[in-house]
């Protein structure tokens, strides 16, 4: 019940709410370019969609610090223009960009493969009663999505709350750090299972609410 306890909970099921509303975004818009637009190369970038998976959250953080942070590659170009130092860019902003990046993938395969199901007759029938795309999209399309959309955000959301490389690299609290922190520096453990007791109990209600 301590305080603390509670930031870590709004810490972490804030980074879980926000990674999972803009993987469900970039994931859907990755599915419908790969399978609905006539982009040329459409086969090559269903398959770049998906190398994301290939690399752990903690590559993706690393690489993202080594390019935005402070002494990053960015900064080195932005050098001769008299910026010396680049905001920080470690955090919630941080661990949210390197896990959106890195997990959107499990939102846009399931996406994919349930657009590659929903026969086009539906949205060229509500094409034909004039409607734009985006209100088909929005209409029928989406209502159609909604069930794999529901298990590729569970994924997501499972991901978050399990990862422990992006966030401990990008120094924000949340669950999984604080245990880590208190189970190798502390002599009493008790409270480290504590707090693994509340992570598991936050990742079953996740699963019953999908």
């Amino acid at each position: 019940l301590r305080s603390r306890t509670l930031t870590l909970a709004v810490n972490t099921l804030g980074l879980a709410a926000a990674v999972t509303l803009a993987t469900s975004v970039i994931g859907v818009a990755a599915a419908w370019v790969a399978v609905r637009s006539d982009i040329p190369g459409r086969r090559i970038w269903a398959t770049a969609f998906a190398l994301p998976l290939v690399f752990p959250s903690y590559v993706g953080a690393f690489t993202i610090l080594a390019a935005l942070g402070p002494r990053g590659l960015l900064q080195g170009w932005l050098e001769p223009l008299g910026v010396d130092r680049l905001p920080d860019i470690g955090g919630f902003a941080g661990a949210f960009l390197a896990l959106t990046l890195f997990t959107y993938p499990y939102v846009y395969l399931v996406a994919a493969s349930a657009l590659r199901g929903i026969d086009p007759a539906w949205e060229e029938a509500a094409r034909t009663l004039g409607r734009s795309r985006w209100f088909v999209f929005r209409t029928v399309t989406l209502p159609l999505l909604r069930p794999a959309l529901a298990g590729g955000a569970l994924l997501v959301a499972l991901y978050v709350l399990h990862d422990f490389g992006a966030v401990a690299l990008m120094r924000f609290q949340t669950f999984t750090q604080a245990i880590f922190v208190q189970y190798k520096a502390a002599f009493d453990r008790t409270p480290a299972a504590i707090l693994s007791l509340i992570l598991v109990a936050i990742a079953l209600v996740v699963v019953v609410f999908e």
